[in-house]
């Protein structure tokens, strides 16, 4: 039986790729369906006089986030499910210790470099994912706010590994291991931040463990901004190349992580480098289909 005093770490967003590590990493967590919270927040009621940290990784699933045959689902478990949660620990006596919202680079749209660099309040969302990330972000800030709750918001840039099926890294490795044509929008051109998984679980392990934070807005990402052209290039270069097919289609220009503030928790120069994690998974493919 679980001590009354034993901090917990509630985690929302069970098919999240991140809950699922974060779940692996952290201990004393729980894992819960936005879908079935959505229905009933009765189950929430256990953790009355507890003490809790939240993470909250619910949204429109990655592979949908283009659909909208139902938009009230949409909205429900992009925003109204997130502050129904906040409200039902409270109103419930949860004891809360350290609130975690994970929002999204998308919230900056085509901001260059010099726009966003340390002014986390200048955002620029394109299309309805990236304004109902930010718009969370918002009323989280405000209910925080009223009931002087700790939060942290932070913006994930490209996230890859994992049980990842939706990233251009996943993607690369599918086309290698089919043998199936990649499809590349605007030549590849587009400059992206891209951060392993198990990178981003050991900055939230952190952030969690320190509750002197009342609030804060944090890139996640390396700090290093690289084309899909040049990883493909290394990639031809050390023997792997993929076939490609371009493609025409407006996407931001630029996007890199201000690691100014992770940089003061972990050793950000000890991440994975993208092209040295796809190098090693083609390599073991090949490892693979040769035994």
């Amino acid at each position: 039986m679980q001590n009354s005093n034993t901090l917990v770490t509630i985690i929302i967003g069970e098919r999240s790729n991140l809950s699922f590590k974060l779940t692996k990493k952290i201990l004393n967590s729980e894992v819960y369906s936005a879908t079935s919270l959505s229905k009933s927040l009765f189950e929430l009621r256990k953790f009355k006089g507890k003490k809790v940290n939240i993470i909250f990784n619910n949204f429109q699933p990655s592979n949908n986030l283009s659909s909208f045959v139902d938009p009230c689902k949409y909205i429900e478990l992009s925003i109204s499910l997130t502050v129904r949660i906040l409200m039902q620990l409270i109103e419930n006596g949860a004891l809360i210790n350290q609130i975690i919202y994970t929002s999204s680079s998308s919230v900056y749209g085509n901001l260059i470099k010099t726009d966003k660099t340390d002014d986390y309040s200048k955002v620029a969302p394109i299309g309805i994912p990236a304004s109902l990330k930010y718009l969370n972000e918002q009323f989280l800030t405000e209910v925080c706010k009223n009931y002087d709750l700790n939060l942290i918001i932070t913006r994930i840039f490209n996230l890859y590994g994992g049980n990842d099926n939706f990233s251009i890294i996943s993607k690369i490795i599918n086309s290698y291991k089919n043998k199936s044509t990649l499809n590349v929008r605007n030549g590849g051109k587009s400059l992206r931040d891209f951060i392993h998984i198990n990178n981003v679980v050991d900055i939230y392990e952190k952030l969690l463990n320190n509750s002197l934070v009342k609030f804060d807005i944090i890139d996640i990402g390396i700090g290093q901004a690289q084309s899909l052209e040049g990883i493909l290039i290394y990639l031809s270069k050390n023997g792997y190349a993929i076939e490609t097919e371009n493609s025409t289609s407006f996407e931001i220009d630029f996007s890199q992580a201000d690691i100014s503030k992770i940089q003061k928790i972990i050793n950000v120069s000890s991440f994975m480098d993208v092209k040295l994690f796809l190098l090693k998974k083609l390599q073991r493919i090949n490892v693979n289909n040769n035994n």
